[in-house]
């Protein structure tokens, strides 16, 4: 569990999911419950998750986060460089007026039972309405196996 921070200085209880080295510093995937309509007209609670900076989110006290997942920022004698990453993918159910579609996270973005490996997430993406998930970067995590997203506009010609 940790404490989110709201802008006005409130305190907000809840869980923390997994934390990420980003440029400079640190980002927590956190959720909070919150309620919502059910389908029967009643209210529910359910999990809201986001990732927040360490100004939005503080430990509580006497409480253990070392089976958060931690991913750390690759590079030069980090414990991440050299360990193969891995990819899941979330399915986002067809609503009326919004299609379906997939997302490919990197593995600990969001929870999922089945990882995939590099050509199985290649071949995700290659799907229709699939997409790298930017939160965790997933487009990145490919390379340089394969550029994924939009091609690279051509230079204008010059006269």
């Amino acid at each position: 569990m940790g404490n989110r921070v709201l802008p006005d200085g409130q305190e907000v209880r809840g869980r923390l999911h997994a934390r990420r080295q980003g440029r400079g510093s640190w980002l927590y995937q956190v959720g909070i419950l919150v309620w919502k309509d059910s389908v029967d007209g009643s209210a529910e609670p359910a999990e809201q998750r986001f990732w927040v900076s360490p100004a939005h989110a503080r430990p509580v006290p006497d409480v253990s986060y070392e089976h958060v997942p931690t991913r750390r920022a690759s590079g030069p004698g980090s414990p991440s460089q050299g360990r193969a990453p891995a990819w899941s993918l979330q399915y986002l159910p067809h609503r009326p007026g919004h299609p379906g579609a997939t997302l490919l996270h990197v593995v600990g973005c969001t929870p999922s039972d089945r990882t995939l490996t590099l050509e199985e997430a290649l071949a995700a993406l290659q799907q229709p309405r699939a997409a790298a998930c930017i939160e965790c970067d997933a487009a990145r995590s490919l390379a340089p196996e394969q550029t994924v997203g939009r091609p690279e506009p051509s230079a204008p010609a010059t006269p």
